[in-house]
């Protein structure tokens, strides 16, 4: 006799995300739930999730195994605000040199959501890093975009601009470390 799990959601602004997501064959939990919003106006809702939640910043980059952050947009942007928003997170929480390390899959993203032109409302943007390829996948609405990006490091620099000392949003910061306000 098969026993049915309960499936639970976390919402918020009428996004559901659901509790548990299966990454690279491994379950991930939803670590946290926020909205990323810029001069009063709701741009997308993150999820972060984990194989095993944590609550401090550092732990989230430097957490083993699988990973997923996926962004539920809000509005609308375009691919040139969205290029412009990664690129001045990733140059205000890492070093030259650590960008450096990761130039191409950095221009490979960007080349990407340039290639998807426009994040519309509702779209769900996924990056997930799946450590049996040690890579990074871009998905859109459930499609992958062109090959995954290879290295941990770079999946350790994307999420520094969510967790680094300066990230997108503080706000935001908090609530994908699951530190409600």
């Amino acid at each position: 006799m098969l026993f049915a799990l309960p499936i639970h959601a976390a919402e918020l602004e009428g996004v559901t995300l659901e509790d548990r997501v299966r990454v690279d064959g491994r379950e991930l939990e939803l670590n946290g739930i926020g909205m990323r919003t810029r001069f009063f106006v709701n741009v997308y809702v993150a999820g972060f999730y984990l194989e095993n939640k944590v609550s401090a910043a550092q732990a989230a980059i430097d957490a083993e195994g699988a990973k997923r952050v996926i962004f539920v947009m809000m509005r609308a942007a375009d691919a040139e605000q969205f290029v412009e928003s990664i690129d001045d997170g990733l140059r205000t929480n890492n070093t030259p040199e650590e960008l450096a390390r990761v130039q191409r899959q950095i221009d490979a993203l960007f080349r990407m959501i340039r290639n998807i032109g426009q994040a519309k409302k509702g779209m769900r943007i996924v990056l997930d890093y799946a450590p049996s390829a040690r890579a990074t996948t871009l998905f859109v609405d459930g499609v992958a975009q062109g090959e995954p990006m290879v290295g941990e490091e770079y999946y350790r620099i994307l999420l520094r601009i969510w967790f680094g000392d300066n990230p997108a949003q503080e706000e935001l910061k908090r609530a994908l470390l699951g530190q409600q306000l």
